[in-house]
């Protein structure tokens, strides 16, 4: 029995996989947001550098670059693999990737360069940078960053749906595909760590939503160990993610996961000693970092009158921007797909609150309003200040909860014969979104987007290694096997759990 949870875990997982892969090689070197620092970052953390503060910006520098010389540090990195020049693309969709290859050649030995992301939590870079680090170009060195960060977010969904058929059956998958955006599946073959704090939170919420339908599950080694891995992941992740992780823990204890896993301390469980502990070691050393290091400059205050109106007509564009906004958030879907997407999401969410029980309802309102708060909050108090925009990948880890746990209650409530056309209609349609986002951003890159042609290939100025054609069937394999794994899904029926 256990096998089969296992078999579709990974029929829902391999397609994203896929899919990411084909993102990873078909985007250009340090076409995503701030990837150029990022990689310098994860070079420096490869040795263990997390740099020296940079010059101090000047009186007419604007909002946005005062903001990022105060987070601006120093470090050491092999001069073979600076990415100079990279972000030559950046914020110009009429520019393609070609603009690239102009670029001068990278400086021999070790270089002194500054990175954006000086400040940042540096817990998660010393992998990627170790692997990047194998490169002999920035090129190579991007593609090789981006792998890791492609294994470690594939981990954290393949564990998340792996648990949640496992206790609850193969139809509480419902939701995962609803928070795993074109937005979501590029973060995972970029060099950040975005996509491992969405997916982190991903597990997490797994966690809680079966918890509240099975409380036992929490008394397992293996759910614990969940806990902690995807717990971990999101606490050292971003500055927010120490704040996603104590939300989603109070919704965990709250839902009476506190009796787990106080019995577990009382009898001195191993397991949970050491899941208590460790989060709690993850939280301190995130905390630390944010008092001793991180100090951006122009923070505004954490709410006004003013800042809510700001927020309130800036809020509709964050939404879209997680669902499909591409490279450095320049390349946007049309504005009909994002929003199609934002309403299967939103009808998921309701149709959960309309059929749950009391319980469930507080758990996704809840949810709700504290999404508002917390992007509202942060909106006003970080981004407002520089004038720049809240992006939907910064709120999506606080968001995870929702799909996730608004999918079972779905599940559960309608009728059986219901279900697997729901199943079924999202199989079949959003897909076709990923595949829409994909092919846009491959004719952005190739030609740009102002005279865009879906005939590219032919006339691209700049195509991956490999050529156009690899990248763009991996892609169509990747949409093909989301189709095939959602109509397995539906037709997987309401089945009893695997424990």
């Amino acid at each position: 029995m256990a096998r089969r949870a296992w078999r579709v875990a990974v029929l829902l997982t391999l397609p994203y996989v896929l899919l990411g892969l084909a993102w990873l090689g078909s985007n250009p070197g340090g076409a995503a947001p701030d990837e150029d620092a990022h990689l310098i970052k994860a070079l420096a953390a490869a040795h263990l550098d997390i740099g020296t503060p940079g010059p101090s910006p000047t009186a007419d520098q604007s909002p946005i670059q005062v903001r990022n010389a105060s987070n601006r540090r120093e470090v050491t990195i092999p001069g073979r693999l600076s990415p100079r020049g990279d972000n030559c693309l950046a914020f110009r969709p009429d520019v393609t990737a070609a603009c690239q290859q102009a670029l001068p050649p990278p400086p021999p030995g070790q270089i002194r360069i500054g990175t954006t992301l000086g400040a940042y939590p540096p817990f998660l870079y010393p992998p990627i940078g170790l692997v990047a680090s194998l490169g002999s170009t920035p090129y190579q060195a991007y593609l090789l960053g981006r792998l890791v960060v492609l294994a470690a977010t594939s981990l954290l969904l393949l564990l998340a749906s792996w648990h949640l058929t496992r206790w609850l059956g193969p139809q509480a998958l419902l939701g995962v595909p609803v928070l795993m955006t074109p937005l979501v599946s590029f973060c995972t073959g970029v060099v950040s760590t975005s996509g491992v704090e969405i997916l982190g939170a991903l597990l997490v919420a797994a966690v809680i939503t079966v918890s509240a339908r099975r409380p036992e599950s929490l008394e397992h080694r293996s759910t614990q160990l969940l806990l902690l891995l995807g717990g971990g992941l999101l606490v050292l992740s971003r500055q927010l993610g120490l704040v996603t992780m104590a939300a989603l823990t109070v919704a965990l204890l709250a839902l009476g996961g506190w009796r787990a896993v106080l019995g577990g301390l009382r009898a001195r469980s191993p397991v949970t000693l050491a899941t208590v502990g460790l989060l709690a070691v993850c939280s301190v050393a995130a905390a630390a970092w944010e008092v001793r290091y991180d100090h951006p400059a122009m923070l505004g205050p954490w709410m006004s009158r003013d800042g809510w109106a700001a927020w309130s007509g800036a809020w509709l564009e964050m939404a879209r921007s997680g669902v499909g906004w591409f490279g450095w958030m320049e390349t946007r879907m049309a504005w009909w797909t994002t929003t199609a997407w934002l309403l299967a999401a939103l009808a998921l969410v309701v149709t959960a609150v309309v059929l749950g029980s009391a319980r469930d309802r507080v758990v996704l309102i809840g949810g709700a309003v504290a999404l508002v708060a917390l992007s509202s909050t942060l909106y006003v108090h970080v981004f407002l200040p520089v004038e720049s925009g809240l992006q939907g990948r910064h709120v999506l880890p606080f968001a995870a909860l929702l799909p996730v746990y608004a999918g079972v209650v779905v599940a559960e409530r309608l009728p059986s014969r219901v279900v697997p056309r729901v199943v079924a209609g999202l199989a079949l349609t959003l897909p076709l979104l990923h595949a829409y986002g994909f092919v846009l951003y491959a004719v952005r890159n190739a030609v740009g987007l102002t005279h865009p042609s879906w005939r590219f290939v032919p006339l691209a100025s700049w195509s991956p290694v490999l050529g156009w054609y690899p990248w763009l069937a991996l892609g169509a394999v990747a949409v093909i096997g989301l189709v095939t794994s959602g109509l397995a899904l539906a037709r997987a029926g309401r089945r009893d759990p695997l424990v």
